[in-house]
């Protein structure tokens, strides 16, 4: 349908208003909107509204949690916090499977099933819809083929295209062992619906935590390697394992600091928190290997929380910090700190720490069933 027939039938205001006001207003009232009438579903439906509505909803930057046990009865529910202390609740009880959220990307979730191991789905919690998987091979996994839980989980969604890849990987192990340091990955492509398998030498490994955090950059998966001198990177384009190295200012001091990687406006980022002060640096280049240092600041008023909290979400405006059992935002324009969260609202008796079911999400309309 063009828009001049979309116009005709919805007749009380200009569409080009009306595309202005419904594009800024959340995913979740939108949902609702498309059942107004035929003339707003289409609308709403449209590639041009998804990606009009993803240009100011990625704007504003939310954590989602889910309870880190994905046996809890509450496990399918999500928690969404945002900067303004606000919360909301979503379900993934529209996915017929017990599921835990391994990965994000552009407000889409990459999951994998706990019960079924070896089963991975691609869903939006908004739009509550999903695809699932083929599994990356028919037989039985073992322990010479352990990618049924893979070490690294990433996703990596196109808001142009509405493409996606998906990326298990793990050290090989044969009965236990290391086979050469060979580093294995499964990579699944939307467009052909088929996973690719890669193998790349690589002699370091994954922290509990690292391997949660995932940074997409364009075509390109990123992770933190536990040694913190080097992000190893998954090119779906040349479909190639690469390594580059973090800023000279980390290498160089790394005795008593910590290293975590975020995405910065769809930029690849680094935080490091060392002597009570927290830097953030941005990729530049990567094949230069060249950074710049986006901002530092104290933590000396936010306590003990400069000890234990963990950056898990960013943008020009706030950073999150996750501790054991709260969330922070920090304001960059105002330099303000102020509590974003707490897990009291999200699981009830769980002491295991927030940052580790803690991914960021924006919110957006992006289909998923295709």
């Amino acid at each position: 349908m063009d828009d001049s027939t979309i116009n005709s039938q919805i007749g009380f205001l200009p569409l080009d208003l009306i595309i202005q006001i419904l594009s800024r207003l959340p995913s979740k009232s939108l949902v609702k909107f498309k059942s107004v009438c035929k003339s707003w579903y289409l609308l709403i439906s449209s590639t041009h509204f998804t990606q009009l509505h993803f240009q100011f909803s990625s704007q504003t930057l939310q954590l989602v949690i889910q309870p880190p046990d994905p046996t809890d009865p509450n496990s399918e529910k999500l928690l969404f916090i945002d900067s303004s202390t606000t919360f909301s609740n979503l379900s993934l009880d529209f996915v017929d499977d017990c599921i835990k959220v391994r990965a994000s990307s552009n407000e889409i979730l990459c999951c994998s099933s706990v019960k079924n191991k070896g089963v991975y789905y691609v869903c939006n919690p908004i739009t509550r819809e999903y695809r699932i998987l083929p599994r990356t091979r028919d037989r039985p996994f073992t322990r010479t083929q352990p990618f049924y839980e893979a070490t690294l989980v990433g996703l990596c969604f196109n808001p142009i295209s509405f493409k996606f890849t998906v990326v298990l990987a793990g050290f090989y192990r044969s009965f236990g062992q290391f086979r050469g340091n060979q580093f294995v990955s499964n990579v699944f492509d939307s467009e052909t619906n088929s996973w690719k398998r890669f193998e790349f030498p690589l002699i370091d490994e994954f922290t509990h935590m690292n391997r949660n955090q995932t940074v997409h950059d364009n075509c390109s998966i990123y992770w933190l390697t536990q040694s913190c001198t080097h992000l190893l990177y998954f090119d779906s384009e040349i479909e190639n394992w690469g390594k580059i190295a973090l800023p000279g200012e980390i290498l160089g001091t790394q005795n008593g600091s910590r290293v975590y990687l975020l995405e910065y406006e769809g930029h690849v980022s680094v935080i490091q928190i060392s002597q009570g002060v927290m830097s953030t640096f941005v990729m530049k280049d990567r094949n230069l290997e060249k950074w710049y240092l986006l901002d530092q600041v104290k933590l000396n008023c936010i306590g003990c929380f400069a000890n234990s909290g963990i950056p898990v979400g960013q943008n020009r405006c706030f950073v999150f910090l996750a501790a054991q059992r709260n969330v922070l935002a920090y304001d960059r324009r105002s330099r303000v700190w102020k509590e974003a969260g707490s897990s009291s609202r999200c699981s009830s008796g769980s002491m295991y720490p927030l940052w580790f079911s803690a991914f960021p999400f924006k919110g957006s309309l992006f289909p998923c069933k295709f």
